[in-house]
């Protein structure tokens, strides 16, 4: 779109790019995938196949017990992160419940008999995941 030429964060992004890394961009080692990501986006194990939210929450909270402030020079920064971690894994399944109970009020005035039903499956898995690990395949790709 001619208006955003020249007006965008890619564009003044590249801008800030060094000549090895536009180098690097043109041949094709970056894709446009790469461009618009950051390199954090993507799970990189299966933890949350295991493992739902509310896991997370206890292992979180037992490391926090578990810092040692006397004999670690980090216990502080670590206090930091692993409190920033709980705000999120909170947030996360705070956030699943608002989907879940959207899709219910959704689900109750729904005409659609099919989308009804899958207004209520909808709900149905937002409630279990992710603050619980998945059952099964549907479950995994709502937590993913």
């Amino acid at each position: 779109i001619p208006y955003w030429e020249n007006r965008s964060i890619r564009n003044r992004i590249f801008k800030e790019m060094t000549p090895e890394w536009k180098d690097c961009y043109t041949a094709g080692i970056f894709t446009e995938f790469m461009e618009q990501r950051a390199p954090g986006h993507t799970v990189a194990d299966d933890k949350i196949y295991h493992k739902g939210f509310s896991d997370f929450i206890r292992d979180i909270e037992k490391n926090i017990q578990n810092l040692d402030y006397l004999n670690d020079l980090e216990a502080y920064d670590k206090q930091e992160e692993l409190k920033a971690m709980l705000i999120c894994a909170k947030a996360i399944i705070s956030f699943a419940k608002c989907h879940a109970e959207k899709a219910l009020e959704m689900a109750e005035v729904e005409k659609n008999s099919r989308r009804k039903k899958e207004l209520k499956k909808i709900s149905e898995v937002c409630s279990y995941v992710p603050a619980n690990s998945p059952r099964n395949f549907w479950e995994a790709l709502q937590m993913y």
